[in-house]
């Protein structure tokens, strides 16, 4: 025969109860766990993108070192065109060895694997070595001109001997000095638009040719020397033609150049945007999830 609990007097164990503060303490425990590990991904993924600026910075630097050397060269152009600093393009080759060098340097620090994405180095190099090319045939152009108008400037010992060896030589010296000015104001003044109904430099200087020719009375010294005259003129008036015409090819390149460094530029400034609103997003959120954890913490802590 079996007894029960209650026939023998003895009593339930009560089973434990659970308060709500342990509640409390395991919910915060998870938070907290949750924000820790949270903390570490954003961590790693802030320092990524921290390790990314001083690349970005130096794109940054790259393309506003290229776009300042380009600048300088269309300001060497401009020299030349405006103020006819005839030494203006010997600076440029400086320029050109410097964009390389900065082309340079930039390619080398780039993985193999992401240069194709990032950047054309085969049209930047391509433009650069047209722009070079362009501008040692303007040097070539150049240093005949100079050459020409040396021989020119000899010639012209020649006929001022014949024309002093003359009766009344002071017409014939004005006519001379006549056709110099006019040779000189076309060199000068050949790239600025003609008034209108102005005669051109070329026809002034025809007309006192045929001066000096009508003051020399058909004498073969002066129409042979001044044959000569001619044929170096036309001489030194086509080698201007041919620098003038490599200014506009020279342009085109040169806005390539430009236009690749300011891709360069933009780039380096978007990439650094970005990182620095990730930055700043990043860290809004740690500060906000970790001052909610302690303010969960404070709650249960005190309350």
């Amino acid at each position: 025969m079996t007894n029960t609990v209650s026939e023998l007097n003895i009593e339930p164990k009560p089973s434990p109860k659970r308060y709500p503060e342990d509640k409390r303490h395991q919910v915060v425990k998870v938070a907290f766990s949750i924000c820790t590990v949270l903390s570490l991904l954003m961590g790693a993924f802030l320092l990524f993108n921290v390790k990314a600026i001083p690349k970005y910075t130096f794109l940054n630097n790259v393309g506003k070192e290229i776009l300042e050397t380009v600048i300088d060269i269309q300001l060497e152009e401009q020299n030349y065109l405006i103020y006819n600093q005839e030494d203006a393009f010997h600076n440029v080759k400086d320029k050109i060895s410097k964009l390389r060098k900065l082309l340079s340097s930039y390619e080398k620090s780039i993985p193999d694997g992401n240069k194709a994405n990032l950047f054309n180095f085969a049209e930047w190099d391509e433009a650069i070595n047209l722009y070079e090319r362009l501008s040692d045939q303007f040097i070539l152009y150049h240093s005949a001109i100079e050459k020409h108008i040396i021989e020119l400037r000899t010639l012209e010992k020649s006929i001022l001997a014949v024309i002093y060896s003359k009766m009344n030589p002071d017409r014939g010296i004005i006519a001379l000095q006549e056709i110099r000015i006019h040779e000189k104001g076309y060199f000068l003044y050949r790239n600025y638009p003609k008034q209108p109904q102005e005669r051109g430099f070329q026809d002034k200087r025809k007309e006192a040719v045929s001066n000096l020719l009508m003051w020399a009375q058909h004498d073969k010294r002066i129409d042979e020397l001044m044959g000569k005259d001619d044929k170096l003129f036309k001489t030194i008036l086509n080698c201007y033609k041919n620098k003038d015409a490599i200014f506009p090819a020279l342009k085109k390149e040169n806005r390539k150049i430009r236009s690749a460094a300011g891709r360069l530029f933009e780039e380096g400034n978007k990439r650094l945007y970005l990182i620095y609103h990730r930055c700043v997003f990043l860290s809004i959120t740690l500060l906000l999830i970790w001052l909610t954890v302690a303010i969960g913490i404070v709650v249960t802590r005190f309350r």
